[in-house]
């Protein structure tokens, strides 16, 4: 290690990390945040940061292993959990993804991405009532502007779809439409609900918008 680099501060190697993991420079960016980690071992932040490079880079039993250690220095850091809950989700682990929601709602209820993530969670076992709970709570708690908010809303009507419930699911569809109507797969979706209900010319419009908007199917 050089001299100029044995005088940076945890924090500086925690921003060079969080730079780097933004260019997608994901080894550097692991090795810097784990100067950081030397430096300042209960680095929480810098911890969660390294878990989320080693996940873009595929490496989600890593990834695990960093959040465990986070929540052995602090069980109740719901970051972590959420962010646990995110890796096992890669897993394909929908329980314990599911149990790690959990615990990011139970320490922070009005965490929206814990009760989007938990939806999707739910979802991919096919638990639809439960599925749409969570996302309504994850509606009513995202930001009017968050991106996740038009995905809540289309990942509802798909949920919806799934149990027969055609009406409310374009509904849901229409409410996702409203916050990106530029997005061809919730139109082509939508179509796809109201061909299930006979409406065949309004079902032609949404497929007919859809293709306009760029999407294939």
């Amino acid at each position: 290690m050089t001299s100029a680099q044995s005088q940076q501060t945890a924090e500086d190697w925690f921003n060079k990390g969080v730079a780097l993991n933004g260019q997608g420079n994901y080894a550097d960016a692991i090795q810097a945040l784990d100067e950081a980690i030397r430096l300042d071992p209960k680095y929480a932040v810098a911890r969660i940061c390294k878990a989320t490079a080693l996940y873009n880079q595929g490496k989600l039993d890593e990834a695990i292993k960093c959040l465990d250690e986070v929540l052995r220095l602090d069980p109740n850091n719901a970051d972590a959990w959420n962010n646990k809950g995110w890796a096992l989700y890669g897993q394909g682990k929908y329980d314990e993804a599911i149990n790690a929601y959990d615990e990011t709602i139970r320490l922070d209820p009005n965490d929206a991405a814990a009760w989007y993530n938990k939806g999707n969670a739910l979802y991919n076992q096919g638990k639809y009532d439960e599925t749409i709970m969570a996302y309504d709570e994850a509606i009513i708690r995202l930001d009017p502007n968050d991106p996740h908010l038009a995905d809540a809303w289309y990942n509802k009507g798909y949920a919806l779809y799934g149990q027969g419930k055609y009406d409310e699911a374009i509904k849901a569809y229409d409410e996702a439409i409203r916050l990106d109507p530029n997005d061809g797969e919730t139109w082509s979706n939508k179509g796809v609900v109201l061909e299930a209900l006979g409406k065949t010319t309004e079902a032609n419009a949404a497929f007919a918008k859809a293709k306009e908007l760029g999407y294939s199917g």
